[in-house]
């Protein structure tokens, strides 16, 4: 299933590099899935999370330009992929004092996603988790 699903062709969208095109990711994803389970609110707040770091890791000159959104459904399984065009700062991890205002994104996909991982390159990086829908 890991290898279906990571092969699956993802549906995707390009959105504005703007804080409020956050919520339109996630009702892009999330559009077709079923409210309410413990696996949907997971899935909101880690393609919420995904599209927020891509905003603040990558931000080009001026806050112009574009990412793209792609998620697939295979069985209970789904697949979400946040690719940017790269940019000044590198994916990292950071370490907090004991009330941070921003920056756990990364923490929190790490703790409630099935699967996740990050891609790097000249041309951009992309951060992709899978959701386990069925609860498991």
């Amino acid at each position: 299933m890991r290898t279906e699903l990571a092969k699956a062709a993802l549906t995707r969208r390009r959105f504005d590099r703007r804080p409020e095109e956050v919520a339109a990711a996630r009702r892009f994803v999330l559009g077709g899935l079923t409210r309410g389970s413990d696996a949907w609110e997971t899935a909101q707040l880690l393609v919420s999370e995904t599209v927020t770091s891509a905003l603040d890791q990558s931000a080009p000159a001026g806050g112009s330009g574009t990412l793209e959104v792609g998620y697939a459904l295979v069985g209970r399984r789904l697949r979400v992929e946040v690719s940017d065009d790269g940019g000044p700062a590198r994916l990292r991890r950071r370490i907090h004092a004991a009330r941070p205002i921003r920056g756990r994104g990364l923490e929190l996909v790490c703790a409630l996603a099935s699967r996740w991982g990050v891609r790097e390159s000249s041309a951009g990086r992309t951060i992709w988790f899978e959701v386990d829908l069925s609860g498991g």
